[in-house]
């Protein structure tokens, strides 16, 4: 619902580039046929003559060819924008809405303690009435109650910043809060990353249009005439650019733009590599942590009934049990910002394998 949600309020922008793209690859299709042109002229005795003029390329070195290949390159880069830039708003949209859903569930983690440090601030007061506690007991409870109390406020403060910032993106679109979180799908490791396939397409695009300049600065024949005029043909043998001292520096410098072309998709795979190495060893690694510290937890409200039951029998004291429990929900704390910091992972994973949308 969230995705359905973003995509229904894109503003379209990648979207409109590829129809363009598309455009052009379609007009560029047809270059190979012949052109048609008004032609108007004055003659010495002072007629007008209009007619049509027919021009056939018939060798250009490639040109032409080449600039259908850059067309249809350029289609593919503005497909994979369009991707990234779907991905990337999905990405945006669901990072808020985690972000708002680890902030409440925090904050409802904070104010739970906070009741309950409250309960125990009326113990110690009634025991430092009766001189069984001391102010500096009290002290100490009243400062961890209200940092407890300032961290639910920041947390429930995190939470409507990020709920107001998703709204903002979706036009006022409401959707149903997260629960708890929940585990992204990790991409296979097979899936060829999105900047990979962005930079292979600006790869054919470069070297279409490096063959497409190279083929301008050789000598090109067409053919061509007047429409309904006798003895109009004629054959024309030139080039878009004259050839002079400096054109093989030109040509080199154009096959340096194919190579660096081909050097911009290997630095891409390799970044792409390391990128992928790097999240899935972070996520290994969140993986166990929020293993160890779940079994903490556990431990840790164990110890707190154990504590909570020895002071009702009089063999703890008040503030062995407030320590504890300060323990307790710091850790719970900690686990719930483990368990999001792992989704939020994983839709990273995602967002750069460009899963987060399908691409049809």
């Amino acid at each position: 619902p969230v995705a359905k949600t973003m995509l229904k309020t894109s503003s379209g922008l990648a979207q409109a580039e590829l129809r363009a793209s598309k455009m052009r690859s379609v007009a560029r299709d047809k270059n190979w046929l012949p052109t048609i042109g008004p032609s108007i002229s004055l003659s010495a005795l002072g007629d007008l003559a209009a007619g049509l003029i027919v021009d056939q390329v018939l060798y250009d070195n490639g040109k032409r060819k080449a600039e259908r290949a850059f067309a249809a390159a350029d289609v593919e880069v503005s497909a994979v924008a369009l991707s990234q830039d779907i991905n990337d708003r999905l990405h945006a949209g669901l990072t808020l809405f985690i972000t708002a859903a680890e902030a409440r569930e925090k904050a409802g983690m904070a104010e739970r303690g906070l009741g309950r440090m409250r309960e125990f601030d009326r113990i110690v007061s009634v025991r430092v009435t009766g001189g069984l506690s001391s102010l500096s007991d009290q002290r100490v409870v009243r400062a961890t109650l209200a940092d407890m109390d300032q961290e639910a406020s920041t947390h429930r403060e995190a939470e409507r910043a990020a709920l107001s910032e998703f709204s903002a993106m979706t036009g006022g679109h409401s959707v149903t809060p997260l629960a708890q979180a929940h585990a992204i799908s990790v991409p296979s490791t097979s899936l060829i990353s999105l900047d990979v396939l962005r930079a292979q397409a600006e790869a054919k695009r470069a070297v279409a249009e490096a063959k497409a300049s190279r083929a301008g600065l050789l000598p090109s024949l067409s053919a061509g005439g007047i429409l309904g005029q006798k003895d109009s043909a004629n054959v024309t043998f030139g080039g878009a650019a004259n050839i002079g001292v400096g054109t093989g520096a030109e040509m080199e410098a154009l096959k340096a733009q194919e190579r660096a072309a081909s050097a911009g998709v290997a630095l891409a795979k390799e970044t792409a590599a390391r990128k992928s190495a790097r999240l899935q060893n972070e996520l290994k690694a969140l993986l166990r942590q929020e293993r160890d510290t779940a079994d903490l937890v556990q431990q840790n409200r164990t110890n707190f009934r154990l504590f909570q039951e020895q002071f009702e029998g009089g063999q703890k004291t008040v503030m062995d049990v407030v320590a504890v429990y300060e323990q307790m929900v710091r850790s719970e704390l900690k686990h719930i910002d483990q368990k999001y910091e792992i989704t939020l992972t994983q839709l990273e994973m995602a967002r750069l394998a460009g899963s987060l949308a399908d691409g049809a």
